[in-house]
Formats: C-alpha cells, structure tokens, sequence
C-alpha cells in the first residue's frame, strides 16, 4: 500500500484537534480506491474529510485475490491525527 499521510488541517491543528478515524475502503482490481466511508469517526469531522480526501485522491493499495487473479474487496483502514508528533 502507498499511504502518504494526510496534511493536518489548519483548523483542526490550532484547536488542538487529534483522534484516530477508521475508514472503509472499497480497493478496485487495480489497487485504486474506489469509495471511502467513514466507519468510526476520529470525532471531528474535519479531520474525518482529511482522511478521506487523502485516501481517494493518494492511496493506491495491493488488491485482494480471488483464485490467484486481482479482485475488488474491502479494506478497514485507520488514519491517526496526533500533534505530538509533529
């Protein structure tokens, strides 16, 4: 999987947001991310449309198989905001 993280919104960072979103992933036969739902809220939403803007747009995943050939499958995917670390 490449997982660039996302960049931590402005607004989120100077309230001193952090929390961690679980996402669904629907993984296409290529490795491209094809629908992206929130499954457990970090419990902010910006920073929920962070991770998943980021996971749409950046993602690309090994796909799952099937009998040895690519097919689309499901994924759980948690993304972090911590400001410890940066």
């Amino acid at each position: 999987m490449q997982a660039p993280a996302p960049a931590y919104p402005s607004t989120a960072r100077r309230m001193h947001m952090q929390g961690t979103v679980v996402l669904r992933v629907l993984v296409d036969v290529d490795g491209k991310p094809l629908q992206v739902v929130v499954e457990s809220s970090s419990g902010h939403a910006e920073l929920d449309r962070a991770a998943q803007n980021q996971v749409l747009s950046k993602w690309r995943f090994q796909p799952a198989t099937a009998q040895g050939r690519p097919t689309q499958a499901w994924a759980r995917i948690p993304v972090t905001f911590n400001l410890q670390g940066g």
